[in-house]
């Protein structure tokens, strides 16, 4: 993650490049848009805390739902450390070997074709997401934040990928894969700015644009949000295959899942729902029922409609309580500190996979374990000291025995270098010095 911010890559947010700004002939030529969005996804989440702070005179920041959700972010991209997106390979393959004819990529009929379709088939795959059991377990993890804010939108799956590439596929007959990679871009990083309370109603744009006032209402447990505005840029597909819901004023939104999840634990979240479907299936006394526990609603049961029974939708109780557990100040300080570093060293690593395969595998390991680390702090797990030590013994040995490296993945800078070896040594010292307490009182 570079330091710079361009005013094209703020463009580029809110698809508003022009279409001669997007001409690439080859996929290797492709800026990687969403990587250089970074920078401003971060700059915008710490204003939009600046103006809720003044509209709503108390912070609404929380920094367990805010970590759990860049964990999230961090672990759906791990696997890009090591391959390309799987996306792009089988797009290029059926492009190679399907491709009929081939729209010039410098042209603004390509733009708008490529613009359209792509958006069409976010609709389609984000619409299977909600509708196919299978495809939800990875989705979910999205929806799993009680918040609605910018972290939310980077709170993302590590096996929603290998569900969305079938659905982009028959455009590469005539899309090469150079645009089809910018217009995939465009249409992933649009989709963040939308993820806020801050924006109230757009207006006109509100007919054509899926807006933060649409997405809520995507977000929202509430029984008439469920399965409802599916857009990614335009939210025109929604009004025309009958999923469109307007926002109202009536009713308190809640986010979340509808049975909510109640824990910190950055891995539980990805695959908790596999679980769930797995036991069912297991239970499940015919075949045709183990197809519809896999793939007819989430909602559905033996008997039910294809996407459940919406009566049996739970209300929203208010006031609304959201998970939390109260691990007190100076553990949410420690926890934030760690976290921070942590998540500097991934964002250089992202950026070396290609010249540190070795490193990267450690560094993988170690960051998940980092993760989980801070789950179980966040959750005040019993165990969670004994994990929290093992990882600051091995942080303590990786400074010793790969100091350069460790310089290297935080920006090359000796001072922050300096300051995270102090960190991890004073958390030794603190947490050597709780374990020999609590050996004293025995």
């Amino acid at each position: 993650m570079s330091l710079n911010l361009d005013f094209l890559t703020l463009r580029s947010i809110f698809y508003l490049l022009r279409p001669s700004e997007t001409y690439y002939k080859n996929v290797s030529e492709v800026p990687d848009y969403t990587a250089k969005a970074f920078n401003i996804f971060f700059s915008f989440i710490i204003i939009e805390q600046i103006i809720l702070l003044i509209q709503n005179q108390k912070i609404s920041f929380r920094l367990n739902d805010t970590i759990s959700s860049l964990s999230a972010g961090i672990i759906s991209i791990l696997p890009s450390l090591y391959f390309r997106k799987i996306y792009l390979v089988t797009y290029i393959w059926c492009y190679e070997h399907f491709n009929i004819v081939t729209l010039s990529y410098d042209s603004v009929l390509t733009y708008v074709v490529a613009f359209l379709l792509i958006d069409l088939g976010y609709y389609w795959f984000h619409r299977a997401a909600h509708e196919i059991n299978l495809f939800w377990a990875a989705h979910q993890t999205h929806h799993s934040s009680e918040e609605y804010n910018f972290t939310t939108a980077l709170r993302q799956s590590v096996f929603q990928q290998y569900t969305s590439w079938m659905f982009y596929l028959p455009f590469s007959l005539i899309i090469s894969p150079s645009i089809f990679l910018v217009h995939a871009h465009l249409n992933t990083i649009y989709q963040f700015w939308i993820h806020t309370e801050i924006v109230d109603n757009l207006g006109f744009f509100e007919l054509i644009l899926n807006t933060p006032s649409h997405h809520r209402v995507h977000h929202g447990r509430n029984p008439y949000c469920i399965d409802k505005n599916y857009a990614g840029v335009l939210i025109i597909w929604d009004r025309l295959f009958g999923t469109f819901q307007h926002e109202t004023n009536d009713e308190q939104l809640a986010y979340g899942l509808v049975h909510p999840l109640r824990t910190w634990d950055p891995i539980f979240a990805q695959i908790f729902n596999y679980r769930y479907i797995f036991r069912k299936f297991k239970k499940a006394g015919s075949w045709s029922e183990r197809f519809g526990i896999l793939f007819k609603g989430p909602g559905w049961v033996k008997g039910s409609p294809r996407l459940g029974d919406r009566d049996a939708l739970p209300p929203v109780k208010y006031p609304i309580k959201k998970f939390n557990v109260d691990i007190g100040f100076l553990m949410n300080v420690y926890v934030g500190l760690h976290f921070s570093f942590a998540l500097i060293m991934f964002s250089v690593l992202s950026n070396i996979k290609q010249t540190e395969p070795f490193y990267i595998s450690i560094s993988i390991g170690y960051m998940l374990f980092c993760l989980t680390c801070f789950g179980k702090i966040m959750d005040k797990k019993s165990n969670s000291y004994v994990y929290e030590f093992i990882r600051i013994v091995l942080s303590a040995v990786g400074i010793y025995f790969c100091a350069d490296f460790l310089q290297q993945v935080l920006y090359g800078s000796s001072i922050i270098f300096i300051a995270y070896s102090s960190l991890v040594y004073l958390s030794l010292a603190g947490l050597t010095f709780h374990f020999i307490r609590k050996i004293m009182r025995f």
